[in-house]
């Protein structure tokens, strides 16, 4: 065989490997995302209008999210194969951009936020509620509202107006003798 026979030879017995290498991973568009079964599946876009359907999308433990329609992520087709494929990630233009290093955050595509900040401080930014469901909650520190604070009987400055306009008629006062006395809640 001459050696342009020997190279064409190998060239043909190389090109399905390199076919499957080049298959091993490519970007993708997210078109669809189906979060009802076990394991979440989307339909995405490939290069050149390849689309597939039913691609499970892998997310990290602990984590569920799902991702909008055009969301870019990471198709790894098993030993180069489209017929087993991965999906992973799901980065959309909604990230949030411009953390410090080592800070992290959790959000959405609407802007609500869970920021976990290396300065220690853990923002939360919701558009409408936090709502913290637990049969008991326990703070360290002190707590501080920019707003009325209100529960089932009242809002605290309804309770402190009742409070300071109170009287004891009768009660003992340091010096023996007995009379009225108001108290004042700040």
């Amino acid at each position: 065989m001459s050696r342009n026979g020997l190279l064409a030879a190998i060239q043909t017995a190389q090109r399905p490997l390199l076919r499957r290498l080049r298959a091993l991973a490519s970007r993708a568009t997210i078109a669809r995302v189906d979060d009802g079964a076990k394991l979440q599946q989307v339909q995405i876009s490939v290069m050149a209008g390849e689309r597939l359907d039913g691609v499970q999308r892998l997310q990290y433990f602990g984590h569920s999210a799902v991702p909008p329609a055009g969301s870019t992520c990471l198709l790894v087709s098993i030993a180069g194969s489209r017929t087993h494929c991965i999906v992973i990630g799901g980065e959309h233009e909604s990230r949030p951009r411009d953390l410090a290093e080592g800070e992290s955050q959790v959000y959405n595509s609407e802007g609500d936020h869970i920021w976990l900040k290396t300065s220690g401080e853990i923002a939360i930014k919701a558009s409408l509620k936090v709502t913290v469901d637990t049969p008991l909650m326990y703070c360290t520190g002190v707590i501080r509202s920019g707003v009325a604070i209100e529960d089932p009987l009242g809002s605290m400055q309804e309770m402190r107006d009742r409070y300071n306009t109170h009287t004891h008629n009768g009660v003992q006062t340091g010096g023996g003798s007995t009379g009225t006395t108001s108290a004042t809640m700040t």
